[in-house]
């Protein structure tokens, strides 16, 4: 962690470093570890009806998910949580994670990594999808990415 200063400021609701996830989901990060001494990064994600998060683990940092709109049934280990509004989740580092939109309509949820540093997939993970687009980035390019970041996909 560093020393860096934190200091007061406001992101509104349409700001953000915008990315697509590589399952399609829209994802703003709102705060990346730099800007808070790598204390903790936060994104919003919008995971339309039927939208994955598939099974992955994270060695380095715990995710922390709260549930802002919708339902997203979420697989954390050997636990199995239906997260409606208000619902706050927690995957710990090291164990596995698995999330599903079941419902109608959108879900949109906060995750925060603690430590911060895991946005840091996400965003250059988006950086790749959208370079490649039309077509899916490289594969071994993504799992570089997932080496570079400790993120496992399953």
């Amino acid at each position: 962690m560093s020393n860096t200063a934190i200091t007061a400021r406001m992101v509104g609701s349409d700001e953000g470093h915008h990315v697509l996830h590589p399952t399609g989901a829209n994802m703003s990060i709102k705060v990346f570890a730099n800007e808070t001494g790598g204390i903790y990064s936060l994104m919003e994600t919008v995971l339309p009806p039927g939208g994955v998060v598939p099974r992955h683990i994270h060695k380095g940092e715990d995710e922390n998910n709260f549930i802002l709109e919708g339902e997203l049934t979420m697989e954390i280990g050997e636990n199995i949580y239906q997260a409606g509004p208000g619902s706050y989740v927690v995957a710990p580092r090291g164990v596995e994670q698995y999330f599903k939109n079941n419902g109608d309509t959108d879900c949109r949820f906060l995750t925060s990594f603690t430590p911060g540093g895991a946005e840091g997939f996400f965003k250059e993970a988006g950086e790749l999808i959208r370079r490649s687009a039309p077509e899916k980035p490289n594969p071994e390019l993504m799992a570089q990415l997932q080496q570079k970041y400790a993120l496992r996909y399953l």
